[in-house]
């Protein structure tokens, strides 16, 4: 299994160049990838209890029970993950740090080290904001973070009852989920030790666009990053969210998020919610230094706010 090689081109091609050229191949890129998302409605949640034979729910926890109807209009949701190759662009054209280059508080010198331009860039919540709404400077297309709802209705495929945002809905690991072993051999080497050369570092994700993506065309939704959603997080907000493009709760402390980074696929599935500090804020147990936390598992895949096909680049 390897990213297709057009793909891994495409990526590399935006390290290169001035950077208006590599802005201009960026914008080129992410309008070319977004999918169409028809709008419609659906049960949002779990719905285990009306469609399991045992007629149990999936999952434990109250955040996302009872399942309530949402109706979205339309959007064009992002293909892939952001890469570092291409938040690279929005960093250098910025003059902002890149992505990637904060560790937990006391281990600096590891600064950067488990960067890749093939991979999904790992960043904090607001720079995953600010590089979407970066792109609608760019390309004038309403660019933003995508919101709980747009993301289960497109991790199902308009809503069905998928648990998992696979070909078929279904897993099969080492087809169209990568197995354990696949999980380690697919991260790219990303340092070696002179002294001994059989010992390496590994990147924590793996490059975008290697297994099959969902009916409507999207890859890595259920594993390889978290992703960041627009939302607050509030465990009760089902209970009290409106029925029509609802945006998550006014206010809050922790922002939600949705996929899954790695390790037990059951904890991925696309009705499961999570919760995560903005900064992912952590205090080291050695040095008892307080700072933004480790942050190279949470990604950014923007939506387009506009409820038609956005016209592809020449």
């Amino acid at each position: 299994m390897q990213q297709p090689p057009a793909l891994t081109a495409e990526l590399l091609a935006l390290t290169e160049g001035s950077i208006e050229e590599r802005i201009t191949k960026l914008k080129r890129k992410v309008l070319k990838d977004l999918v169409r998302v028809e709008g419609g409605s659906f049960m949002m949640g779990d719905f285990g209890l009306g469609w399991t034979p045992e007629g149990l729910y999936y999952t434990s926890g109250i955040d996302n029970k009872p399942p309530y109807k949402v109706t979205l209009t339309g959007y064009n949701l992002a293909r892939f993950k952001t890469t570092y190759a291409e938040y690279d662009v929005f960093a250098d054209a910025t003059g902002r740090p890149r992505a990637g280059m904060e560790l937990d508080p006391g281990y600096e010198s590891l600064q950067g080290i488990f960067r890749h331009p093939l991979i999904p860039a790992g960043m904090y919540w607001q720079q995953a904001r600010d590089y979407c709404r970066w792109l609608t400077e760019q390309t004038g297309v309403p660019f933003d973070l995508p919101t709980e709802a747009q993301w289960e209705y497109a991790a199902r495929s308009r809503g069905q009852n998928f648990l998992w945002a696979t070909d078929n809905g279904h897993m099969d690991k080492g087809r169209n989920m990568a197995s354990g072993k696949q999980k380690r051999i697919l991260r790219p080497v990303v340092d070696t030790d002179p002294q001994r050369p059989s010992s390496v570092t590994r990147a924590m994700l793996f490059p975008v666009g290697i297994f099959p993506p969902n009916p409507l065309g999207l890859y890595d939704m259920n594993a390889n990053g978290w992703e960041w959603m627009q939302d607050w997080y509030d465990e009760d907000w089902y209970r009290i969210s409106p029925e029509h493009d609802p945006k998550g709760p006014p206010t809050g402390t922790l922002r939600s998020i949705r996929g899954y980074s790695g390790g037990d696929y059951i904890s991925g599935l696309n009705i499961k919610r999570f919760k995560r500090d903005p900064i992912i804020t952590k205090k080291d147990s050695f040095t008892g230094v307080i700072g933004p936390g480790f942050n190279v598992s949470h990604t950014v895949r923007c939506v387009a706010n506009i409820d038609r096909a956005v016209a592809q680049p020449q």
